[in-house]
């Protein structure tokens, strides 16, 4: 009990004394569970959601269809075919353009009662049902549109008040829930529904159809019921079209078909960036654990109780971002997941192996980057600790020879660099992973400015704009990851060689001569990062999208901004450690 009180006390301790460094840990492990935990969400958010609002709406199994002169009649032989247990409708329906707010947009306009159907019950989501002289606008439509409750829509050259919105499950979200088109192609649109009254009277001389909605016994038996030859002869003589609630869920799970990609390939990066993160963290902090695990060690700890106080700080850190980040991804799981408004979406808990991947995840970042350096603190010799001595450079004859004639600046970064190679990777791996991301946001734009149609069909349009979204914000993350990346990277690495840079001033380099090696030491490992990440990119864009190629010039131009940027990101940190005196740098106690 003492034992774990000490590294509670311990913990607490150097929480307040730097919670800079606490709060950073949090955010980086919090962005890849949050990431990870949509990107896990939307694999059966849609089915969810659609099945809430079957529940809630008294959804059909089968939707049909028909121009029939007598719809009553064949509803009536259809609610009497083996295995449909109840009937709605039929409904009075007909295709039109609407317009609100300066837009205009195809959609079905169906007439219905004031009292409930037995099969399709619209789920009023704001206002109040239909009434005389009033409309109610499917939510996604309205959405689209800008409508609210008060406002008003033309339709046939009246304009009619929206009373309401509502959802239906009996209709895909919009743009796919224009219902009431008889044979032929299909335009994309949205659904209104009015009274019957009101709907025959707005209809005027359009084409009509009629909706009839069925509930079946077994509704996964909708395929049976299409090919049985009873149906075949209800629907010999008329034209009937039937869609089934399969139909339906697949169509709107099309709406996010890219993005879930796109949010677990964007976590994992960001677990990439975050070992970076918290690896050069541990760097900067490297000096001062082995200095505590040291003193711990003074008064009595052994290896096991210094590994424990060294560790426990970054888990449990962990476990409070794996839980941050669970609860930011399920409660944004819905928005994400139907773009349209079409569907009862709720906050519904992770599941087993989305809580378990999460936590996987964090773990495997947090362990990568502190547990290296907890047990070098562990393994430390108390003197060596306390004193800290300077460390003896690792001779590379053959990169001596190699270097010897290169400029000061150059020889000094390669040589830095060549000190710690691991550091080097991990620098390269962290470039890498955002100049993926940034390439596969380059092509997608590519893409769009190749095919300009895409951005004038309404479901593709929806889709394209929320897979841009989710692009751009996994890319900004990683942005701004890297760009803490490379500060901390460039600090620590001047911090580590502070003195042999100090003694290269006292025999002659100059500032400029130091800050250009530290710049080069960053700017080597992000050569290789940018190369690969650039193929990377493209590769993965076109396995999971169209094969298209952003034009030489921008990616160029992104490759150039990027090592601009880390070599403007070393300087800083670099400058920093030049503007030290040299001799209070040789004569510094260990921090």
């Amino acid at each position: 009990m003492g034992r774990l009180l000490l590294i509670w006390r311990l913990i607490l301790r150097d929480m307040r004394r730097r919670p800079g460094e606490a709060v950073m840990f949090l955010l980086v492990v919090t962005a890849a569970s949050a990431s990870l935990t949509l990107g896990a969400a939307t694999t059966n958010a849609v089915s969810t959601g659609y099945a809430k609002t079957r529940a809630a709406t008294a959804g059909p199994d089968i939707m049909a269809s028909t121009t029939s002169p007598d719809p009553s009649g064949l509803a009536e032989r259809l609610a009497h075919a083996p295995g449909v247990t109840e009937l709605g409708g039929p409904f009075f329906a007909f295709d039109t353009t609407i317009r609100a707010h300066g837009q205009t947009a195809h959609s079905a306009v169906v007439g219905r009662g004031s009292s409930p159907s037995a099969v399709d019950r619209p789920l009023v989501t704001s206002g109040t049902w239909v009434r005389p002289g009033g409309a109610v606008v499917e939510r996604g439509l309205a959405q689209a549109l800008g409508v609210h409750v008060g406002d008003s829509i033309t339709l046939s050259g009246r304009s009619i008040a929206v009373v309401g919105t509502a959802i239906s499950a009996a209709i895909e979200v919009y743009p796919w829930s224009d219902a009431a088109q008889g044979p032929g192609a299909s335009d994309y649109g949205g659904m209104v529904w009015l009274t019957t009254a009101d709907a025959r009277a707005a209809a005027g001389d359009a084409p009509v159809v009629h909706l009839i909605y069925l509930k079946l016994s077994d509704p996964a038996a909708t395929d049976r019921f299409g090919r049985s030859p009873a149906v075949d002869a209800i629907t010999a003589d008329s034209w009937v079209n039937f869609r089934y609630w399969q139909d339906v869920l697949n169509t709107d799970t099309n709406m996010i078909k890219d993005t879930r990609p796109t949010l677990i390939i964007g976590g994992w990066l960001l677990a990439v960036a975050a070992i970076v993160t918290l690896t050069a963290l541990a760097t900067v902090r490297a000096t001062r654990d082995n200095r505590r695990a040291a003193l711990l060690k003074a008064v009595g700890a052994g290896p096991g109780t210094v590994t424990a106080v060294l560790l426990a700080q970054y888990l449990l850190l962990t476990l409070l971002a794996t839980a941050l980040g669970l609860t930011a991804g399920t409660l944004a799981a819905p928005h994400l997941v139907d773009p349209s408004a079409g569907l009862l979406d709720t906050v519904s808990p992770p599941d087993t192996r989305t809580i378990a991947a999460t936590v996987v995840l964090a773990i495997v970042v947090a362990a990568t980057s502190a547990l290296g350096p907890a047990l070098r603190g562990a393994r430390t010799s108390t003197v060596n600790a306390l004193v800290d001595p300077a460390h003896m450079l690792t001779h590379h004859p053959h990169l001596n020879a190699v270097t010897a004639y290169l400029p000061t600046s150059l020889l000094l970064g390669i040589r830095l660099l060549a000190r710690r190679p691991g550091r080097a990777a991990l620098a390269s791996a962290g470039t890498a992973a955002t100049t993926l991301m940034v390439t596969a946001l380059l092509t997608f734009h590519a893409e769009l400015d190749a095919a300009p149609a895409f951005k004038r069909f309404g479901p593709i349009e929806v889709r394209t704009n929320q897979t841009g979204q989710v692009l751009l914000a996994v890319t900004l993350a990683l942005v701004a990851l890297s760009t803490l990346n490379t500060v901390l990277l460039g600090w620590s690495t001047a911090v580590q060689a502070r003195r042999a840079l100090t003694i290269t001033r006292t025999l002659g380099s100059t500032p400029g001569q130091v800050v250009t090696a530290l710049c080069v030491a960053q700017l080597l490992p992000a050569v290789p990062g940018v190369a690969a990440g650039i193929p990377a990119g493209l590769v993965l864009y076109w396995f999971f999208g169209t094969q298209v190629t952003p034009p030489g010039s921008w990616l160029l131009t992104a490759a150039l901004v990027i090592l601009l940027a880390v070599g403007a990101l070393t300087a800083l940190p670099a400058w920093i450690h030049t503007r030290r005196p040299a001799g209070r740098v040789l004569n510094a106690e260990p921090a």
